[in-house]
């Protein structure tokens, strides 16, 4: 495929968020005939969706082809680092800042990751030297004034804010506080901010110690056209890990405001904490009165978070899929009041042509949104349906404390009409065994197909018996497979998990 063509396919993928696609257009790279411009482009194109696995391939398929222009290199860098292999990240950077001259205009950007890369050291092993590198990196970026040196200052203000913090001593007489009014100066004088400035002012209003114009800074950026998964997501990660913002009394306004962001885009991911009550503030600085309805609809997210589990090897620990809590009678009417937990029939089942990945003895509930992380094994079966019918898994368990059943719909949502917008849906679960995610790569119903529905997101080993709910937080599937013919993700509509259990109930009143 010729570079234009190639684009135009690559951006038409990311625009719809089809990342399968995506994974496939890199796959079939041919770095041939690229121009340097073209080659920017496709690299910038991939990274602004945090595709970063496909951002390292496309790079290194670059590179391989020849094709040394350090900002490649860079980029390949940046993959790195964004899949925290920082330790390599950080390699390929040194000899490429060792190779590059101090005019180049990569310079900056070189030496800006090598601080990110210190830095990302520092806030996941500590180490006093990482951090005093990080503040060297950045240090040497704001002093030669080169590039988007502002960048550079306001981590430089935030590395010297945290090593005074930490009790880390640093040498030299920066101010912070100097440092982040000139930035804050200078981006208001400016006659067109580009997004990443006001992302600046803002951590540059948050040092300063002004929750208002932190605030004001978080409106413009938050709802700016240009503020992206990538740059959401960068700044998230700035603001947990260095700032500690969790720990202020802004941050409970400021968090929810960007994850909030963050969740409408529909490349982002992001594992939601939610242990502390909802500070409105943000919202209402952010978006006025319709702040409340935002906060309403996080305080519902967070609470239904509580309720799903990692599903584990009660021995070994090793993650096997998700599942969640529902109440029962809203199902079957003998199951009662108490909650019952439900999972795929390939994640725990005691039918051997299932090949379920545990069986019920040996499997347990792990809830890592309630406080202690409480494992609970599961109970006796209530209900079971094949994995080549159903794949359904309903057992009796001792609800954790704080343990809320999810809300179930039976009548799933319409599919959009050709040109209206699309029916979005998310996926809640436990990719790869890692956190508690909400996924929202591509995430739209695409159709029915029998007892089952059909859409875009993203879904990896681990998300096995997710959740699938609607715009209203209603769970009308129970996430199981990915057709890869058919280019969707799969799950069974409640709708028929009850149609089934009520079946099964009335045979077993028969044959009483």
């Amino acid at each position: 495929m010729v570079p234009g063509k190639y684009l135009a396919c690559l951006e038409d993928a990311l625009v719809q968020c089809d990342f399968a696609a995506v994974e496939k257009l890199v796959d079939a790279l041919d770095p041939t005939g690229f121009e340097d411009r073209q080659i920017k482009k496709t690299l910038g194109l991939i990274r602004r969706k945090r595709c970063f696995a496909e951002l390292e391939k496309a790079a290194s398929l670059f590179v391989a082809s020849g094709i040394q222009a350090p900002l490649v290199r860079r980029q390949w860098a940046q993959a790195l680092l964004d899949q925290d292999r920082v330790d390599q990240g950080l390699a390929v950077l040194r000899v490429l800042d060792d190779q590059v001259d101090e005019d180049d205009p990569e310079k900056p950007e070189i030496r800006g990751l090598i601080g990110r890369g210190y830095k990302q050291r520092y806030v996941n092993r500590d180490g006093e030297e990482n951090l005093k590198h990080a503040v060297e990196a950045y240090r040497q970026g704001w002093s030669a004034g080169k590039g988007d040196y502002r960048w550079h200052g306001i981590n430089l203000v935030a590395l010297l804010k945290r090593a005074d913090h930490d009790r880390v001593d640093i040498s030299g007489d920066e101010n912070p506080d100097r440092i982040a009014a000139r930035i804050l100066m200078e981006i208001k004088d400016l006659d067109e901010p580009q997004v990443w400035d006001y992302g600046t002012a803002m951590e540059a209003s948050l040092a300063l110690g002004d929750k208002n114009g932190t605030l004001k800074w978080a409106r413009n950026y938050a709802r700016h056209p240009r503020a992206d998964a990538f740059e959401l997501g960068s700044t998230l990660r700035q603001l947990r890990e260095v700032w500690q913002i969790e720990e202020l009394e802004v941050g409970q306004a400021l968090l929810p405001v960007i994850e909030y962001e963050l969740l409408q885009r529909e490349g982002g991911s992001v594992a939601v904490s939610a242990d502390t009550a909802l500070n409105t503030s943000g919202f209402e600085a952010v978006y006025g009165p319709e702040g409340y309805v935002h906060v309403q609809w996080l305080e519902s997210l967070f609470t239904l978070l509580k309720s799903v589990a990692r599903v584990r090897h009660c021995t070994t620990g090793e993650p096997c899929g998700t599942g969640f809590l529902i109440k029962g009678s809203a199902v079957r009417e003998d199951w009662g009041e108490e909650l019952v937990f439900i999972t795929n029939a390939h994640v725990v089942s005691d039918c051997l042509e299932d090949e379920a990945a545990l069986r019920p003895e040996d499997a347990c509930a792990e809830f890592t949104r309630l406080e202690g992380k409480p494992q609970i094994a599961l109970g006796t079966k209530c209900f079971y349906s094949q994995r080549s019918e159903l794949d359904a898994w309903v057992c009796r368990i001792q609800a954790p404390e704080g343990g809320a059943p999810l809300a179930l719909s039976f009548y799933p949502p319409l599919v959009a009409k050709e040109g209206d917008r699309p029916q979005r849906i998310f996926v809640i679960g436990h990719p790869k065994g890692g956190e508690l995610v909400i996924s929202l790569y591509n995430n739209k119903l695409v159709g029915y197909e029998g007892p089952y529905a059909h859409y875009k997101s993203p879904t990896e080993g681990g998300s096995s018996g997710s959740p699938v709910l609607s715009r209203d937080l209603k769970t009308f599937a129970l996430h199981h497979r990915a057709r890869e013919k058919l280019k969707v993700n799969e799950g069974i509509l409640f709708e028929h998990i009850k149609e089934v259990a009520g079946i099964q109930l009335q045979e077993k009143i028969t044959q009483v």
